[in-house]
């Protein structure tokens, strides 16, 4: 049997999956910085020695340095929050978890079948924002423009074939961000929400600027001329359904009875009432100072009305499975690991949206999970 060489591919992978330039690898391994770049351009290959290093601190089983990519997924684009204010490398980090993402959702395509993007196909970049908006949610069967209908968007574009990932709903400082992939000239959009803690209004707003980045780049719109916050404003609050629900305007406090009623932020009613002309720039200017005086702009009023709770495809598909019988966690390890998909239950927890511990294995002494990488086919 062949044996199995170290790919220094992988390694540059692990690395940026984990955030870390090769100097701080370098630097917590202390293997050279020259070397770690030799190993990554598959120059020269590391004594077990470094390898086990570069497994540890990488955590990455060791395992998954001597498989080659089974699965090639090209990511074409990218949309990140303009506003994120995380640090460079966990932005750049975040593409190989989508990446990997991806390759869950090959995985469990062979046995659940998952909506296809479901988006109008009369959608014309010489359309208004109105328009475009409209057309969308006629399209989807959302509301009417006299009954506003409270949405859950997450909920609405999974079904619609948008992929989404609820991993770092709960990150202290994490933003929205969104990749454009094709597997074989399959394109998806995969979205991973930011720091929404569970909470609609947030989740709406974050997934429809996410919403108006997918639609810009069906279109091939630049983003300097496709607003996505503005786009948020005009498809979460469809201009004649939002005016009729308008009475005091230049109250904050209406604004919440507002929120109540359409689930989105007190921030994004006050910015729709000033884009429709209802108010002036003056008083806009005047709520929104009064908005963030009251300390709004980091916990609003009836937040905690608004919980929900993670509708997660891998996660519906990974209890599918279990519920049924199809696999155990285990052999569900097993069958990823066959796949090239060699991660430890903590990582695949983190990207299936799982509870900690719900892929721990049984029999593991001082609850460390651990897989048998070395069994051998037969």
């Amino acid at each position: 049997m062949k044996k199995e060489l170290f790919n220094g591919k992988r390694l540059k992978i692990a690395r940026v999956y984990r955030g870390k330039s090769v100097d701080i690898l370098a630097k917590e391994t202390n293997i050279n910085k020259k070397d770690i770049l030799a190993f990554e351009d598959n120059k020269y290959k590391p004594t077990l020695e470094n390898a086990l290093k570069l497994s540890n601190i990488l955590y990455f089983p060791r395992e998954y340095f001597y498989k080659n990519e089974t699965t090639k997924v090209v990511v074409e684009d990218v949309h990140f929050n303009p506003n994120s204010t995380i640090p460079r490398m966990e932005e750049i980090s975040y593409r190989e978890k989508l990446i990997m993402i991806r390759k869950l959702f090959l995985f469990f395509e062979e046995y659940i079948g998952f909506p296809e993007l479901d988006l109008p196909d009369n959608l014309n970049k010489n359309d208004s924002m109105e328009i475009i908006s409209k057309k969308i949610r006629e399209h989807w069967n959302l509301w009417d423009e006299e009954k506003p209908t409270p949405l859950d968007l997450g909920d609405i574009m999974t079904a619609k074939g948008v992929i989404i990932s609820y991993m770092n709903v709960n990150r202290k400082g994490a933003s929205p961000f969104t990749q454009r992939q094709s597997v074989d000239l399959d394109k998806k959009y995969v979205v991973c929400l930011g720091e929404d803690r569970n909470i609609a209004p947030l989740r709406n707003h974050d997934l429809a600027c996410e919403l108006g980045y997918i639609v810009s780049d069906m279109l091939n719109l630049s983003l300097k001329k496709f607003d996505c916050d503005e786009f948020a404003s005009e498809f979460l609050l469809p201009k004649q359904a939002f005016l009729n629900s308008l009475e005091d305007t230049n109250e904050l406090e209406f604004y919440i009875k507002l929120k109540a009623k359409w689930a989105v932020p007190v921030s994004l009613l006050i910015y729709r009432a000033y884009s429709l002309g209802v108010i002036s720039y003056k008083k806009y200017n005047y709520l929104l100072d009064e908005w963030q005086k009251r300390g709004w702009d980091k916990n609003e009023p009836l937040d905690d009305k608004f919980k929900l709770h993670d509708s997660s495809l891998l996660k519906m598909a990974y209890e599918a499975l279990i519920e049924n019988n199809i696999v155990s966690n285990a052999t569900l390890i097993d069958k990823l690991y066959d796949r090239g998909i060699i991660l430890y239950p903590e990582d695949l927890e983190i990207l299936m949206d799982l509870k900690p511990d719900t892929l721990k294995l049984k029999n593991n002494k001082n609850n460390v999970k651990k897989v048998d990488f070395k069994r051998k086919k037969a």
